[in-house]
């Protein structure tokens, strides 16, 4: 439903909480709806149109499709340039005149802080053409954001190019192909700006990784794709700025705790698989390796188990509750499997818990689960991907909203989020008018809806 904008009621609001209300619109199309109430919307939604550009395409015929590029509209008013902060480039089949009026319009945005380059082709066809995108980009004064996504990788030439740029605030590289590059000969130019840094190949000598990140002390968020698990607690030794690390657990060997390392995270997200139930080895007292002092708020596991989902011994839940019992708030593992037991110690043992999702390991009645999550007192979001237990489909269809609203409403309960399985549950307070119209009330409302991707 699109938003319906009452031209007696924003002639009475203010000019300066305008911007504010707007930029909680989602949909573009929304914002397009306001630019044309007045004239005070459209000076507050017109920056908002124009923050972040994209390209787009749109269906011609059955089979052809036509690109809608935002070039030709900064050209035709090129005073909306300024209010640009943010340009996603994907390359394509684009006429030479496209390929010119794209670059005429970075020309122009003088505010630019960030630029993404996706590049799907399986060769180096596009160099010439990005060549020019970074020439631009240099020229830019406020550009501290870049974000390189290809398929081919990047040529020698590029790189050289890439390592020109100093002052940049994050840097992420996702390549298939090619070399890996994990910043050789850039990061010492990096040392002082760097906070946010993704790594799509690491392949190669942990060695070189560790002595690179090394010129960066100023990291707060790294993600690394395939580098090697042993060299992840010397890599935290040498940014003691890091808070937050997205990375994969490829194995590991013995895990030693004789030197700590320096970064004391508070978001951490580990991928991983297996071909066992019980996680690869090492998997555990490795995670907890890396974080040795109370610091950690959120815990995210990806996991894969050609077995099924992935379980999670409880030793570790205790281990990690004598840590961070005070500082862990979102507790996400989504395929890993969990009993109502280790629930029931998570809600116990971490008070200030905000959010769980897991998978559950078998239940026969949801009231069952409703007594595991009692403790949980700041819990706000359960998510569970449940596997009920033999004949209790009758069991499980009884949960309804009634059920789901009784779950956040009982005695010292914050509860506001409720899924279970593919079923998403969704408590708020709303006003509603009274029968005679004159006054509102408060009233408790539990909306439904499938979940469609639950786990990401």
């Amino acid at each position: 439903m699109g938003l319906l904008v009452y031209e007696p009621v924003t002639s009475s609001l203010p000019a300066d909480i305008i911007t504010p209300i707007l930029e909680q619109l989602a949909d573009r199309r929304d914002l397009g709806r306001c630019a044309l109430v007045n004239s005070v919307f459209h000076r507050a939604a017109i920056p908002l149109l124009y923050r972040t550009l994209d390209v787009k395409t749109k269906r011609q015929g059955y089979e052809s499709f036509i690109i809608v590029h935002p070039s030709k509209t900064l050209l035709r008013r090129p005073e909306y340039a300024k209010y640009v902060r943010y340009v996603r480039e994907t390359v394509g089949f684009y006429e030479p005149k496209l390929i010119s009026d794209c670059r005429k319009a970075l020309r122009m945005c003088i505010n630019l802080r960030s630029f993404t380059w996706v590049d799907d082709a399986h060769d180096t066809i596009n160099d010439d053409n990005f060549l020019a995108y970074l020439s631009i980009l240099r020229s830019l004064p406020r550009v501290i954001e870049l974000i390189i996504r290809t398929s081919a990788g990047i040529s020698d030439e590029v790189w050289s190019k890439l390592t020109e740029f100093t002052g940049l605030h994050k840097i992420a590289i996702w390549c298939l192909h090619g070399k890996a590059r994990v910043l050789q000969g850039w990061s010492e130019q990096l040392g002082s700006s760097l906070t946010h840094l993704e790594l799509g190949r690491c392949a190669g000598s942990a060695t070189v990784l560790v002595l690179v990140l090394s010129h960066l002390p100023g990291l707060k968020t790294l993600r690394l794709k395939g580098a090697p698990s042993n060299s992840i607690p010397e890599i935290l030794s040498v940014l003691p700025n890091l808070v937050s690390l997205d990375t994969e657990y490829l194995g590991a060997g013995r895990i030693f705790n004789d030197d700590q390392p320096a970064a004391s995270l508070r978001e951490l997200t580990v991928r991983t698989s297996s071909v066992d139930l019980q996680g690869p080895p090492n998997l555990w007292p490795w995670i907890a390796s890396l974080i040795p002092r109370p610091s950690l708020e959120t815990l995210k596991l990806h996991t894969f188990s050609t077995q099924g989902d992935m379980s999670m011994p409880r030793m570790f839940l205790l281990d990690l509750a004598k840590t961070h019992k005070h500082t862990l708030k979102h507790f996400n593992v989504n395929s890993v499997q969990l009993t109502l037991q280790d629930i029931e110690c998570l809600c116990t043992m971490f008070p200030n818990l905000e959010t769980v999702s897991c998978s559950l390991a078998w239940c026969k009645d949801h009231n069952d689960i409703k007594n595991a999550i009692a403790n949980g007192h700041n819990l706000r979001s359960l998510q569970l991907s449940v596997h009920w237990g033999r004949g209790s489909f009758a069991v499980r269809s009884r949960f309804n909203d009634e059920e789901a609203k009784e779950w956040m409403l009982r005695e010292n309960s914050r509860l506001r989020q409720v899924g279970l399985g593919d079923t998403l549950y969704i408590g708020k307070w709303v006003r509603k008018p009274t029968t005679d119209g004159k006054t509102t009330t408060l009233e408790f409302e539990v909306l439904r809806d499938v979940v469609q991707d639950s786990w990401i």
